[in-house]
């Protein structure tokens, strides 16, 4: 028993073996970390080390002076190594000096409070030392102070306007014109007519400008070459370019144009009026969640139960199932407004000079 228990404590050759293999492995991992946490930023280099792939993006790409950018490397790789080992740092203004250290985390936010165009830049490092550089643009805006007021010369009613890209735009809708009922279709009679949300025209959008709708004919004074149209003297409708050279800059439809917004162009999200239709009593105020709003331009189609003129308007939101846009021709509303015919709110514009 004692001889037994002897030869199985003395270890067999092929046991020793194993043994000094595996303690030659330990020992080699144990060199191989010790020369990785020795060497952290690669004071020795591998000869075919590369630099970072970068990818730099800014989200949102515009805003207001209150918006949170995203500033974000994170899909930048490194052929030779995990994300973990980049570093990034970015540059604000795009001038000589980096505004940030170097840092392991790939995002940055900030606000941009003064408004203009800024190209950022950021640049990547791998833990070799290689680095890579990338630039993104970011356009921020703020209030927009230019504004000031006009009086309609026919019947005394004053308006708040204000000035964005040359153009002179009334910052209230029109309130000019002979109230008619709900349910009656405007004539041709040379008379302004419009109609008045609940038939009240003392009400007011929370910017205070008058809940006034008018059809298109009558906003054209039945001349569908017209410029001036239902507008006050020196002013014009806006055409379907004027709409767009506005509204399609990258700033929110409705975070920016509608009331309340940066613009100050106060556009009131009140809705469209079917006519012949009586306002429903239960509502105190509209309650639409879009605004709308004529445009001069017209395209001769099924409208309005005839063939005929047929307005484009434009929208804070797609028109209808048809438009992957926000203007388009009033009938695509719903089947009930091509037949029916709609009355929209009206804006008029004024280009250069106010005093001109």
């Amino acid at each position: 028993m004692k001889r037994s228990l002897y030869l199985y404590q003395i270890p067999h050759e092929f046991d020793i073996q194993l043994m000094i293999k595996q303690t030659c492995y330990i020992l080699l991992v144990i060199l191989s970390l010790t020369t990785i946490s020795c060497d952290p930023m690669g004071i020795h280099p591998d000869e075919d080390n590369t630099p970072p792939k970068i990818s730099f993006r800014i989200s949102p790409s515009s805003g207001d002076s209150t918006t949170s950018f995203v500033l974000d490397g994170s899909k930048t790789t490194d052929k030779e190594d995990i994300n973990l080992f980049l570093e990034y740092r970015w540059n604000l203004d795009n001038d000589t000096t980096w505004d940030t250290e170097f840092q392991q985390y790939p995002y940055l936010i900030r606000h941009f409070p003064v408004p203009g165009s800024y190209s950022i830049k950021m640049e990547v490092k791998d833990r070799h030392g290689l680095t890579s550089q990338a630039q993104a643009t970011v356009t921020t805006w703020g209030i927009n102070n230019d504004t000031s007021g006009m009086i309609d010369p026919r019947d005394g009613q004053a308006y708040r306007i204000t000035k964005i890209d040359n153009i002179w735009w009334m910052a209230e809708n029109l309130n000019f014109g002979t109230m008619i009922p709900d349910t009656q279709v405007a004539a041709d009679n040379g008379i302004f007519e419009k109609y008045s949300y609940q038939n009240d025209p003392s009400l007011q959008s929370p910017s205070g400008g008058y809940l006034a709708y008018y059809h298109w004919d009558e906003v054209m004074d039945y001349d569908t070459t017209a410029v001036q149209g239902i507008c006050p003297p020196g002013w014009k409708l806006p055409s379907r370019s004027d709409w767009e050279s506005v509204l399609n800059d990258g700033r929110g439809l409705l975070s920016y144009f509608s009331e309340g917004g940066y613009s100050r162009l106060n556009l009131t999200t009140i809705g469209i009026h079917e006519m012949t239709k009586e306002w429903e009593t239960i509502d105190e105020s509209p309650c639409s969640r879009y605004w709308m709003y004529f445009t001069r331009d017209f395209f001769k189609t099924y409208y309005f139960k005839r063939v005929g003129p047929c307005p484009y308007v434009i929208s804070s939101t797609p028109i209808g199932k048809y438009s992957a846009t926000s203007i388009n021709l009033i009938r695509y509303v719903n089947d009930s407004i091509m037949k029916n015919g709609g009355a929209l709110p009206v804006r008029c514009i004024k280009s250069g000079d106010l005093y001109e």
